[in-house]
């Protein structure tokens, strides 16, 4: 994308951070007032509500009776007006002795029950009637059972004709009995015969992994009709998201001895020794696949860009000079890489590089959801917060017809692939580059294959987006695509999301090295990803909101334009603590005096908010168990009158 004739970056102005101070928080104004009733509670409505717990009752009543101190698990369906938390029936709930297993869909509340509980759970919605019970029934639309039907995904032949399934158990509220789910699974699974193969998780009980397509039909039965599991569904196929290509020509230049260059760790197919200009930029390579299983082309194509993208790709200044060294971890099969086997090769890979920082995930599995975030997603997110690292994503490639163009009107299934639905990572969409007749977007255009947000539960995804190469009619690489390298160390014209991502990882290489190189900065994931977000934000033209869930914040210039201000701006950079029922705020706002005039504030003000909250993947589509609201503007009392108008999904 152009920048015309706005100001560049300089080092003379770098951005200052402002250091967090318990004095800037300050308890909320909170509300008075007892639970409402959100609709009348007459005996129509419990007698409806008592039928519906009948209906799920029996329905549960086969794996009670197989499982006695297992419990099932029922879905308190809530109405719209119900969603939001204070509404939840939680004094329900407590009395009726259920406990809480977590959340499905937004409007879903689970609970665990036994018998005993289901009849005490019946009794009172028949006859108690104290306020907080009357609100608490007014919550829900009606009971149902979370069995077979919602606990596999699809027919059981559907899973075994694919092969690998995972499994996950439900977490209830009480420990012991999480523990005992846990304990009475396995059991089953040495009476089934059925080898115990798990993927540990940082929160909650560990995945099962299981050859769906080795097991008879009595095993797939009674694994099928365990009250204790929460879901059953395929092992994702995860792909490496590139296209084809045309040749070019020139290689890659060697490393200077004398610059000590960050290192971005390339999850791939590896890296081929024939690249030889590519060799030199190897510092290491953890091999957990070899050929035949993989051939090397997507790797070496990523880590080229990581090493060498403006060199590649000289006549386009959007390309950044950016250069880092990459640690090749060869964990990908060409054609395809199951989704556990991916989670238990980085785990195995991460700790071998604990110096490495940023790691390159160019690669995308199945659509997301609108939901519910992906089981990939919640794994990068565990090992993120473990590793501490930032794992830059592709947002992934729609190559189903009919092909989009710019702009877009159509109702396509281009929504983000697995796992760039993660809360830690920053997912990377793809732009055009160039401006080319025969391609189907122009330059600074959202790429055609460039899938699209926003996130589960309307998360904002894309992060941002970057350079990944144009597509000529009807469907191919050429002159408008990104130059890679070959396997033979001679470069070719390809294009997808897998080579928008290698850009920003080696922009976010070199800003966590600078703050790394500060006395001032311990770097964090999320201090990176908030800087390659706000410089695009400040280097991007506004957009529409169906145009924002293509291009999220934007192209960031380079790493020096997010370290660093032009002439015409400043950065200040605010890390808080923040914790449930408390604001912060920082009064009065540090303003330089060149922009008060007559007691106002003259400028305009973008504020790009990044944080890590708590995440619980037992909580369905509330896996996100903390949100952040922000504002800047006049302080009138305890309240702050907000002057920037937000730009988040609605």
């Amino acid at each position: 994308m152009a920048t015309g004739d706005k100001p560049r970056a300089s080092d003379a102005n770098p951005f200052q951070l402002i250091p967090f101070q318990a004095v800037d928080q300050f308890v909320p104004e909170r509300g008075g007032g007892g639970p409402k009733e959100l609709v009348d509670v007459t005996p129509a409505l419990r007698t409806t509500l008592a039928n519906s717990l009948v209906t799920a009752t029996t329905a549960l009543q086969p794996e009670l009776a197989l499982y006695p101190t297992t419990p099932a698990v029922l879905v308190l369906k809530l109405r719209d007006i119900a969603v939001a938390k204070t509404h939840r029936p939680n004094t329900l709930v407590a009395e009726s002795n259920l406990q809480p297993a977590g959340v499905g869909r937004l409007d879903e509340m689970l609970v665990a029950a036994n018998a005993a509980s289901l009849r005490t759970f019946s009794e009172i919605i028949k006859h108690r009637d104290t306020q907080h019970i009357r609100a608490n029934l007014s919550a829900i639309l009606r009971i149902e059972a979370w069995d077979r039907s919602r606990r596999v995904e699809g027919p059981l032949q559907s899973l075994r004709s694919h092969g690998r399934a995972l499994m996950s158990l439900f977490r209830y509220y009480k420990v012991e009995d999480s523990a005992r789910n846990l304990e009475t699974f396995r059991r089953l699974l040495r009476q089934l015969g059925v080898a115990e193969n798990v993927i540990p998780q940082r929160w909650g009980l560990p995945l099962f992994m299981v050859d769906f397509d080795k097991l008879n039909n009595t095993q797939v039965e009674a694994l099928a009709n365990f009250p204790g599991l929460r879901s059953i569904f395929r092992d994702p196929k995860v792909s490496l998201v590139a296209t084809g290509g045309a040749p070019a020509l020139g290689p890659i230049t060697r490393p200077n001895a004398n610059t000590e260059y960050p290192v971005v760790a390339v999850f791939d197919s590896g890296i081929s020794p024939r690249a030889r200009s590519l060799v030199p930029w190897v510092t290491n390579t953890i091999r957990q696949v070899l050929p035949p299983e993989t051939d090397h082309v997507h790797g070496t194509a990523v880590a080229s860009l990581v090493s060498g993208a403006r060199l590649l790709n000289s006549a386009h200044d959007i390309f950044p000079p950016t250069r880092c060294k990459v640690l090749d971890v060869c964990g990908m099969e060409t054609m395809f890489t199951r989704t556990s086997d991916i989670i238990l090769r980085l785990k195995a890979a991460l700790p071998q590089a604990p110096d490495v920082k940023v790691w390159n995930l160019s690669l995308g599995s199945e659509p997301i959801s609108d939901d519910a975030f992906s089981v990939f997603a919640h794994q990068l997110d565990a090992l993120s917060d473990e590793f501490g690292v930032l794992f830059v994503v592709a947002a992934g490639n729609y190559v189903d017809e009919p092909r989009r163009g710019w702009p877009t009107t159509a109702n396509l299934k281009d929504r983000l692939s697995s796992p760039s639905d993660a809360v830690r990572v920053l997912t990377v969409g793809s732009i055009s580059h160039a401006n080319v007749d025969d391609s189907l977007t122009q330059a600074g255009e959202p790429a055609p294959y460039s899938r699209r947000g926003p996130g589960p539960v309307f998360t904002p995804k894309p992060d941002i987006v970057h350079a990944g190469g144009g597509v000529h009619m009807p469907w191919a690489a050429g002159e408008g695509s990104t130059k890679v390298l070959g396997i033979s160390d001679v470069p070719y014209g390809n294009f997808g999301t897998s080579f928008a991502a290698p850009l920003a990882s080696a922009m976010c290489a070199h800003i966590w090295q600078s703050l790394a190189g500060s006395r001032n900065f311990t770097p964090a994931p999320h201090m990176v990803k908030a800087l390659m977000i706000h410089s695009a934000r400040l280097n991007s033209q506004d957009h529409d909101p169906v145009a924002r869930r293509y291009y999220g914040a934007g192209v960031p210039l380079d790493a020096l334009a997010a370290l660093y201000d032009a002439d015409d701006c400043f950065t200040l950079m605010f890390e808080a603590l923040v914790y449930p029922s408390y604001k912060w705020r920082k009064a009065p706002f540090p303003i330089p005096n060149a922009l008060i005039a007559d007691g106002r504030f003259r400028g305009e003000a973008i504020i790009t908010a990044v944080y890590s909250p708590p995440l619980d993947p037992n909580a369905g589509a509330e896996y996100v168990r903390a949100n952040v609201n922000v504002s800047f503007g006049i302080l009138n009392g305890t309240r702050i009158n907000s002057k920037v108008p937000m730009e988040g999904e609605v």
